[in-house]
């Protein structure tokens, strides 16, 4: 066999040593993702660290860990394993705060949403707004307008909470119908079909009853009294309510399904992102551990697995988490904010915020607003309520900026 010249050794020498260095590169940049950190106190040694990813909306907000400044959002952060008291907070905002613990090797995220100290109001409605009512998903209204300057503008109105940046952040009222010489829409009550493609609208004064269809012009002259037919289309409504209940029960875990009232859609609702489902207990059960693997990142936050019933609650199905919110009896009406953790709800005439893990309750907006209408856009940016710029103002739906 030929011997090895020195050309070729020098050759498989670089080659070892760049593949050393890549490999001890690569190593170490693990190591460092992972959260380990040099330690030069006692010699070089390297000790294990968590991260904390203190992310916020809006950005460039100030980070406190045990109250000393560290840095501000967007930026993550090394901390040997602790329990730690994380404020983040930004000028015109409510600060956020939070008891976390820190377990080595793993990232925990903070994901705040900021509101406004200060929230903006905006007129939605300029000649009052009578009766409105929210459909089922929360991004409808319909009401009726009496005291328009020009009769022609009294009717029945529609808006359509459906918000972004490419709306440009205006929300027009559409006119589905004027009021004629005998049709008066300020005198009906109303209600959406659970799809939102109906309207029952019903008129005590005359026991008369029409069934609205939003996909059609509404002509008043081709309206006909359906209010025999009532029963019917109710109990086709409850049918559709029925079918679409089953649907969000389809993608949760067949251990949580038991657990849901299923008296209304109202009861069940997802998160922007269908990771966490807003629910009402129907009975006393008990979550069983482990529906899931947890993942290492698991929120450390104090959930509760005993389930007690008419309690609201949010489990989360990512993480294998479950957060007793409130009993129904406080809170009667709760959904989420969209495009955040959080939840808004109406609670001692005020209107107020918690985030899905049962911390940071904050008020929103207090003042004199209708308490069963409260509608958070689809961007998350505003809630819709129905107020008064004064009292003895004309009640007009307005807009709350909180974000």
């Amino acid at each position: 066999m030929k011997n090895i010249n020195k050309k070729d050794l020098k050759g498989l020498a670089i080659i070892v040593s760049v593949l050393t260095v890549i490999i001890l590169f690569t190593s170490l940049i693990s190591l460092l993702a992972r959260g380990y950190r040099p330690n030069f106190k006692k010699g070089f040694t390297v000790r294990s660290t968590g991260l904390i990813s203190a992310t916020s909306t809006p950005q460039s907000a100030s980070v406190y860990i045990n109250d000393r400044l560290i840095t501000a959002t967007d930026d993550t952060i090394n901390l040997p394993p602790d329990d730690y008291h994380i404020k983040i907070q930004k000028d015109g905002f409510l600060p956020w705060e939070k008891d976390i613990k820190v377990i080595k090797e793993v990232v925990t995220q903070t994901n705040v949403t900021l509101f406004k100290s200060s929230p903006e109001l905006k007129p939605l409605s300029l000649s009052g707004a009578i009766n409105p009512v929210l459909n089922h998903d929360k991004n409808k209204i319909v009401f009726s307008v009496a005291s328009a300057s020009a009769s022609k503008n009294n009717g029945l109105y529609l808006i359509e909470l459906n918000n972004t940046p490419m709306h440009l952040n205006k929300i027009v009222p559409k006119q589905l119908s004027s009021n004629s010489f005998n049709l008066d829409w300020s005198k009906a009550s109303f209600e959406f079909s659970p799809d939102s493609k109906q309207i029952l609208a019903q008129f005590a004064n005359n026991s008369t009853s029409y069934l609205l269809s939003l996909d059609n012009p509404i002509v008043p002259q081709n309206l006909y009294d359906i209010t025999h037919q009532i029963p019917i289309i109710k109990k086709e409504w409850q049918e559709q309510e029925a079918t679409e209940i089953e649907t969000i029960l389809g993608k949760l875990p067949k251990e949580i399904r038991p657990l849901i009232s299923t008296a209304s859609a109202q009861n069940i609702q997802f998160s922007s992102s269908e990771t966490k489902i807003l629910y009402l207990a129907s009975s006393d059960q008990q979550i069983s551990d482990n529906i899931i693997t947890p993942p290492p990142s698991q929120s450390t936050q104090a959930q509760q697995r005993k389930i007690q019933k008419d309690y609201y609650y949010v489990y989360d199905i990512k993480d294998d988490t479950n957060f007793q919110i409130a009993n129904k009896s406080d809170i009667p009406s709760i959904s989420w904010i969209p495009n955040s953790n959080n939840l808004v709800f109406v609670q001692e005439d005020k209107i107020k915020s918690i985030e899905y893990d049962r911390t940071n309750q904050i008020t929103l907006f207090a003042g004199n607003f209708d308490q069963s209408l409260i509608a958070p856009l689809t961007n998350g940016q505003e809630i819709v309520t129905l107020t008064s710029a004064y009292d003895g103002a004309p009640k007009n739906l307005y807009s709350i900026g909180i974000r």
